[in-house]
């Protein structure tokens, strides 16, 4: 199974399965070898990330908060103390 074949299986399944586990099953039970010495015999790991869709998509960058600095606070409240 090629990358392309393999993301559009899975793709497949996740319109059908909503847990991820149940998706990698299949992913398994379809590349493992029938039997013994051949390709899909070794050790497999799957990793399946599926990213939450963002809550508020039209919340721009501008709208978000700024994270301040911690070192550049710091030295403003060494300066206020000299």
């Amino acid at each position: 199974m090629s990358s392309q074949q393999l993301v559009d299986y899975v793709r497949e399944q996740l319109k059908h399965e909503s847990k991820l586990s149940v998706v990698c099953e299949r992913v398994f039970e379809r590349c493992l070898a029938p039997s013994s010495g051949g390709e899909g015999c070794d050790n497999m790991t799957m990793i399946l990330v599926q990213f939450k869709k963002p809550v508020n998509s039209t919340a721009s960058v501008e709208n978000q908060p700024i994270a301040s600095n911690p070192s550049s606070e710091k030295e403003k409240t060494t300066a206020k103390a000299k």
